[in-house]
């Protein structure tokens, strides 16, 4: 529990430091000042002034923010975030974002050069050797075959065996291929379980899509040559990117018409959960959780909601567009400052959904 505590700390951690520097090294860059670069948010725990900035470490680790003059009150100074023009402001606003998806661009590089699973790509999608190769069970269907010979899902797929012939699974393609080809026969499978090897009789359905009732992860590991490594994690990258923006779509089309909170997002309490599930796997599995949250925090501020980075772009956008602010600088803080309390109440309503589920 204490490794969890401490791992999910350095999570946030990352992830929010590397946020909140795209927009203080942008902020700097564009010479406004920058009053305060936080890490989580107050009661304070720790503060140190270098120059014109504090740095302060707060006691709560879910956040931070970067606090420049003139972005939440009227100021004079040239150096004011509301005195720079809208280019300016764009790139300090965008900046946060930019930086999360670098974050996990650099991840996923550094992992495929050394060895990883995909996260979202088959591994055939990988140029690179294949280091292993594990076909994992990630559900069971109800009355299934495989529910019925108590497979169970954790559990790892290594071959099967029909009239003495052992076919060995190197992929969840191989797997569908033979299931398919000896629908409504007996074979026996076997499976790997805590590092026991089981074998299960099974009789396979007449479902022609699943006659044995799982679902599989195909979980290779690939490693791609050093000059391949940045290309393939940026392409890993955008796809995240796709599957994730796809789901916002979903989540808040559930959302809108119903007034309700999928089951399937999570909060703060299930980024713990996670958290202590990937450091039970290992390092590289946790590195995965960090790159796969960057992209999803990256694109959950570009949002054009109020208080996120895309509230504040979208207002930019509209004052390039009209040549002046068409909204108060007193307005636009009012419209923020709603939009983060409605923000606040979405949070607590996922964690108080992520709090009966463990309970």
């Amino acid at each position: 529990m204490i490794l969890t505590i401490i791992a999910f700390i350095i999570v946030l951690g990352i992830l929010v430091l590397a946020h909140e520097f795209g927009h203080f090294i942008m902020a700097k860059r564009s010479n406004v000042k920058v009053e305060e670069f936080a890490i989580g948010f107050p009661p304070r725990i720790f503060s140190l002034k270098r120059g014109e900035t504090n740095y302060t470490i707060n006691a709560i680790p879910i956040g931070g923010y970067v606090k420049m003059l003139g972005e939440l009150e009227h100021s004079k100074s040239p150096r004011a975030f509301e005195n720079q023009g809208p280019g300016k402001r764009f790139s300090i606003a965008v900046a946060g974002v930019v930086m999360n998806i670098i974050l996990a661009w650099f991840i996923l590089t550094l992992g495929f050069a050394i060895g990883m699973s995909p996260l979202v790509s088959p591994a055939s999608d990988i140029p690179g050797k294949k280091l292993s190769n594990e076909i994992i069970i990630a559900g069971i269907e109800k009355g299934s075959p495989a529910e019925k010979a108590d497979i169970k899902p954790g559990d790892t797929l290594l071959s099967a065996s029909y009239n003495g012939s052992v076919t060995n699974f190197d992929s969840a393609e191989s797997v569908i291929g033979f299931t398919s080809s000896h629908q409504n026969e007996k074979i026996n499978v076997q499976i790997k379980r805590d590092d026991n090897q089981i074998e299960k009789e099974v009789i396979l359905s007449q479902d022609k899509e699943q006659p044995l009732g799982l679902a599989l992860v195909d979980k290779s590991v690939v490693r791609a040559t050093w000059y391949k490594a940045p290309y393939v994690a940026l392409r890993e990258t955008y796809r995240i990117a796709e599957l994730t923006w796809a789901f916002f779509g979903s989540f808040f089309k559930n959302l809108f018409a119903s007034g309700s909170v999928s089951d399937e997002v999570g909060g703060p309490v299930a980024i713990y959960v996670y958290t202590g599930f990937a450091v039970k796997a290992g390092i590289m599995a946790l590195l995965q959780f960090v790159a796969l949250l960057s992209v999803n925090l990256a694109l959950i501020n570009i949002l054009p909601f109020p208080s996120l980075d895309g509230g504040r772009i979208v207002f930019i956008i509209l004052e390039r567009i009209f040549g002046k602010k068409i909204i108060r600088e007193r307005v636009e803080n009012i419209i923020h400052t709603v939009g983060f309390a409605l923000l606040i109440l979405l949070i607590l309503s996922i964690t108080y959904k992520d709090i009966t589920r463990l309970f």
